[in-house]
């Protein structure tokens, strides 16, 4: 198992995708500075705050996930999963080092975004109206989010792989965006909605904000985490099942 994280963690910091999607995400923390800026150069902290949270647990998990599908989707065309098998590797360890990988992969982008987001801010933004517990808590809501999302991705990949499952992970997402924003429209109060949003990044994007303390935050990591286990476990059941040949 540990040669088999090795490899897939050296095949991802060389990937094309993985280098897109840190690029990618950084730059738009960038651009978010750089279109909130008043006239004075200076940025409201809280606003900008807001605007990443939004990005965050709808643009990043999207990006991010659609180039970790290319990442694994690869292994699928290019034949390296037949290859695993025959030198001994599990199918559920190959899976498994999928999730892993790309867990690491989400805490680099993570990483990478939010520090630029705090380091633009305390140079440039106004911090005024910034209270730390709730940045806090709303960065590690959206790492889980995007975490949970990576989980999905690579549940999508096996089941369905290569640009298909791409395409059906944006499609997904676009109606579970429409189906959060419906719901949270038409019953605002309702615990079943309010339940679900708290394992989609979808669901999240309307109501996290830095501006007042998310609404038990503790349970959105936990249900955004179960979620991922969730993921991991019924994709460890459909890949061992899957024809390969």
């Amino acid at each position: 198992m540990r040669n088999l994280l090795r490899t897939d963690f050296r095949r991802l910091l060389k990937s094309r995708s993985f280098l897109v999607a840190l690029v990618g995400v950084t730059s738009i923390v960038y651009l978010c500075m750089f279109f909130s800026s008043g006239t004075d150069g200076e940025a409201s902290g809280v606003s900008l705050c807001n605007t990443l949270c939004s990005l965050s647990v709808l643009m990043t998990p999207l990006f991010v996930s659609g180039a970790y599908m290319l990442f694994v989707s690869a292994e699928f065309t290019g034949g390296a999963i037949r290859n695993k098998l025959i030198v001994g590797h599990r199918r559920a360890n190959v899976f498994l080092s999928w999730n892993l990988v790309g867990l690491a992969n989400g805490l680099i982008v993570s990483a990478a975004s939010l520090g630029s987001a705090a380091l633009l801010i305390g140079l440039f933004g106004d911090t005024t109206g910034l209270v730390a517990k709730n940045v806090i808590a709303a960065s590690v809501i959206i790492v889980c989010m995007l975490i949970s999302k990576l989980c999905m991705s690579v549940l999508i990949s096996v089941i369905i792989p290569g640009a298909k499952g791409m395409l059906f992970n944006y499609l997904l997402t676009y109606a579970l965006l429409m189906f959060f924003v419906i719901m949270y429209d038409s019953a605002p109060d309702s615990k079943i909605v309010n339940a679900l949003s708290r394992c989609f990044p979808e669901g999240q994007v309307t109501s996290l904000n830095v501006s007042t303390m998310p609404d038990r935050p503790w349970l959105t990591v936990v249900c955004a985490l179960a979620f991922s286990v969730l993921c991991v476990v019924f994709g460890v059941y459909v890949f061992k099942r899957k024809d390969l040949s």
